[in-house]
């Protein structure tokens, strides 16, 4: 009878899964399509003022204009930045309809997620998404003044770089984060580490292929993971305890 009732909420919580989940790639399929409608359609034959247009299908498709920056050559019919390049001048209009399917679409069911994922970490742990957001914050703070300081006017390169640096510190935080074995969660931050300086010079050479600085220096590069990462996770940790003994102090007061 126990098993029969378990196998009967395990089909129960994976047909709510699944329905969710065909309710979030039908909106993102509508939305990819409408952005496609709007961006292909003459302006004349639309009931809206062209300004109108154009400020809809660029705040619309802003998420897949960065997918296709940080992701490229997959990449869509717009990209944040000028793009001078002959990538698909050529391609018939059912190619260029492909092209921003296979990227709009996958874009916009993340963001679908979000929301969900955000609510699931408050009901499991409130105090896991404020350090999300207080390492969110620091992350970005020390992002841009960094390349206020260094940049050298190579905006897609930087926001690319950004990015790579994001994925190495998330997936880094998620194992430091995460209820595991002390263990185990030293052995995988370990191994995101070794690996992140293992690809940082290849990654590189792809997203700033301009700079004359990127040699393969293994040990320079975990060296830099290590004290960058390190010491943002280390911040995090020093403004989180400090935001909850301010905190302490106003209740005791």
């Amino acid at each position: 009878m126990l098993d029969s009732n378990l196998s009967s909420s395990r089909l129960i919580t994976m047909r709510r899964i699944f329905i969710r989940f065909t309710l979030r790639f039908l909106v993102a399929t509508v939305i990819s399509l409408l952005v496609w409608w709007l961006s292909t359609t003459p302006f004349d034959r639309l009931p809206l003022p062209r300004t109108v247009i154009i400020t809809t299908v660029r705040l619309l498709n802003f998420p897949v204009a960065l997918a296709g920056e940080l992701f490229y050559p997959i990449r869509g019919i717009q990209l944040l930045f000028e793009d001078y390049s002959t990538w698909c001048d050529f391609c018939p209009v059912g190619e260029m309809f492909r092209q921003q399917m296979r990227i709009a679409i996958p874009t916009y069911l993340v963001l679908l997620y979000i929301p969900a994922a955000m609510r699931s970490i408050v009901r499991r742990d409130a105090r896991l998404l404020k350090r999300i957001v207080i390492g969110l914050l620091i992350y970005t703070a020390f992002t841009t003044a960094y390349f206020l300081v260094t940049g050298g006017g190579d905006r897609r390169g930087d926001v690319r770089i950004a990015a790579m640096w994001f994925l190495i510190l998330s997936a880094t935080a998620a194992f430091a984060w995460s209820k595991i074995e002390p263990r185990w969660k030293f052995a995988a931050v370990v191994a995101v580490l070794l690996v992140g300086a293992w690809a940082f010079p290849f990654m590189m050479a792809f997203i700033a292929p301009k700079m004359d600085e990127v040699r393969p220096y293994f040990v320079s590069y975990l060296v830099l993971l290590i004290f960058g990462v390190g010491g943002t996770l280390w911040l995090t940790w020093g403004v989180e305890n400090a935001i909850e003994w301010w905190q302490r102090r106003r209740v005791e007061v």
